[in-house]
């Protein structure tokens, strides 16, 4: 197998963390929805799933763009996403691409190795 240098690794939280979302774009059609509650379940700088009792419209021929609020280690990120897939479970799950820069990237790195090393931490205790 072949190791691709720009495949990032998938932080699997736990205890899903708490994010909020809008959507910016359907399609062509700008748009500014209210802020809608999401459960971020794993995240990576390419990408995360995203659950929600929302059901939010995806469509293979309507990219709908959003941008997805978080604190992680009281540090606040807002990304920029697009929906890639969608599955009903409890509630509905939500494939995100991210494309982020190399600065959004990489602060989001560092976030989860602090993040996952202070889980490590409360674990032993």
């Amino acid at each position: 197998m072949r190791y691709k240098r720009k495949d990032y690794f998938r932080y699997e939280f736990k205890k899903p963390l708490q994010a909020f979302f809008r959507i910016h774009r359907v399609g062509s059609k700008e748009v500014n929805t209210s802020k809608g509650e999401a459960r971020i379940i794993n995240i990576s700088p390419q990408g995360m799933k995203l659950n929600t009792n929302l059901d939010l419209p995806h469509l293979d021929r309507h990219e709908v763009k959003l941008s997805i609020s978080f604190y992680l280690n009281e540090q606040p990120f807002h990304l920029p996403g697009t929906i890639v897939w969608k599955k009903k479970v409890a509630g509905f799950n939500y494939g995100i691409y991210m494309d982020l820069d190399e600065a959004e990237s990489k602060g989001l790195v560092e976030a989860l190795k602090v993040y996952a090393n202070n889980q490590d931490n409360k674990n032993e205790i």
